[in-house]
This record gives structure tokens, C-alpha cells and sequence, in this order.
């Protein structure tokens, strides 16, 4: 885990997850090209920053045993397949929280809270 340049592991952890949000709320407006506002584009991006980080801790503890298990039976080929298995965790991850993201800023309540646009005017 990361320890925010000594100030602790929680602090680490807060300080990754703030950022990895920030980082996935851009990234959905940059890829939307500016259609969608920043107000409705919040639930997934702080979806997308909890699971990213949260499958970085179990990473951490998984990935290497899963290398070396890999490696004894598949040789140096082994870590290649961990690698991809890892990128395709990734992406499922980033994908089912955007899109629940999506989901959740057009429930009636937090439509209402962030702004999002009713119907199918909101250029997605």
C-alpha cells in the first residue's frame, strides 16, 4: 500500500483514492468529449477510483503468489498470463463501475443532486 510519503498507510490509501477518482472523472468527460457535465460523471468516477484501489490492496497480497505459481508451470510465459489475467480484472472492474456510475446518477434522487439531464438529451 502506499504510505503518502510517511504519513501512513490510511493516509496513503485516502490520497491514492482521491486521486485515482479525480484521474477516472476526467477521463470519462475527456471520453466523452465534454458532453456529459462533471456533476452527473461523479458516481462513476469515485466507483471506478474505490474498485481500482481496492484491487490494488488485493493485488498486492494475490499477484505474487499467482507469478510464482505461474512461472513454475508455464517457465517465464507464466507472468505474461498473470499480467493479462490482472489488465482483464482491471478493465472488468473500471467497466462495471462506470457503468453502474451511469446507473446510479439517473436514480431520481441523485439525478436531482448532481443535474443530470432527464431522457436520452444528455448526448450518450
Amino acid at each position: 500500500m502506499q504510505n503518502a510519503f510517511g504519513a501512513g498507510l490510511a493516509v496513503g490509501f485516502l490520497v491514492a483514492l482521491v486521486s485515482s477518482t479525480l484521474l477516472w472523472w476526467w477521463t470519462q468527460h475527456l471520453l466523452l468529449g465534454g458532453r456529459v457535465g462533471w456533476l452527473p460523471l461523479l458516481p462513476g468516477a469515485v466507483l471506478a477510483g474505490t474498485g481500482g484501489q481496492l484491487l490494488s490492496v488485493a493485488s498486492k497480497i494475490y499477484v505474487p503468489h499467482a507469478v510464482e505459481r505461474s512461472m513454475q508451470q508455464f517457465g517465464q510465459l507464466g507472468s505474461v498470463f498473470v499480467l493479462l489475467s490482472w489488465l482483464i480484472a482491471f478493465f472488468v472492474v473500471i467497466t462495471l463501475a462506470i457503468s453502474v456510475g451511469y446507473v446510479v446518477a439517473h436514480e431520481p434522487l441523485p439525478a436531482r443532486r448532481l443535474r443530470t439531464p432527464s431522457g436520452r438529451d444528455d448526448g450518450v
